[in-house]
């Protein structure tokens, strides 16, 4: 299999990270003080004020775990090991950013079957989020006082964003209905599966006209990545919590720009 999409946007891999400041195996952040010292350290690199935006960040993290594994279903047909104990989790800095790493322990995988392949899929989400994600999302939002819809609602823009970056690389034919279907299915499950009312992954979305080229569009995130929550930060231009008169003033300082 070759992972180096994963690698390149999600940063899951067999090596993991050269340097890594911290690196513990992903159990270990189960554990509340644990992972509140993660979060703390990621607020330090990202120089936030508060714990969302280390709490936000982290959960789009996660949100790769999913990805990859939905990626290489539809591209290999295979179900990656992607589990708390065959993962660890490393926090690595760059400048004034920094990353969350994935070094998987070792490359495995199980063949997913050719009959009654959708059931294997949801047996398998519905395993995934109730062993994996759905305590690692939990364990994050609790350790910093926060509700786990700041990382949820993030899913559905993202999802979707995904989908829009994978689709024109996948030529037209079964390969890419695969993909359109496996997108699907993921964003039919029921909400039960998250903990959820409603399917983090089951989102339409919102565009808004391009400050940076005529006639194009943004799709809008689906919730704030809470990145105006560190010095100096600002909102995004497609923050859904930005108000019509604060984008308006942005669109004509972008244009000025340019």
């Amino acid at each position: 299999m070759d992972l180096k999409l994963i690698e390149q946007y999600f940063h899951i891999s067999t090596k993991g990270a050269e340097h890594p400041l911290i690196s513990l195996p992903l159990n270990d952040i189960l554990n509340a003080e644990t992972m509140k010292k993660i979060l703390q350290n990621g607020s330090e690199l990202l120089q936030a004020k508060g714990l969302e935006l280390a709490v936000a960040s982290i959960g789009l993290a996660f949100f790769g775990l999913a990805a990859s594994k939905q990626i290489v279903m539809s591209q290999y047909n295979r179900i990656l090991d992607l589990s708390l104990d065959n993962l660890t989790i490393q926090l690595e800095s760059h400048d004034d950013h920094a990353h969350i790493i994935f070094k998987i322990t070792e490359l495995k995988w199980t063949e997913l079957p050719t009959v009654n392949r959708e059931a294997a899929i949801r047996a398998e989400w519905s395993t995934y989020f109730a062993n994996t994600m759905n305590p690692l999302i939990e364990a994050a939002s609790s350790a910093a006082g926060l509700k786990s819809a700041i990382i949820w609602n993030q899913y559905g823009a993202r999802i979707i964003s995904i989908m829009d970056y994978l689709k024109p690389l996948v030529p037209e034919g079964p390969m890419r209905q695969t993909l359109e279907n496996d997108y699907l299915l993921l964003a039919s499950m029921p909400g039960e599966t998250f903990n959820r009312r409603k399917n983090p992954y089951d989102h339409t979305p919102c565009y808004i006209d391009s400050p940076y080229k005529d006639g194009e569009k943004l799709m809008l995130r689906s919730s704030c990545c809470m990145y105006y929550k560190r010095e100096n930060g600002e909102k995004c231009f497609t923050c859904p919590i930005l108000k019509d008169q604060d984008r308006a003033e942005l669109t004509l300082k972008i244009k000025a720009a340019q």
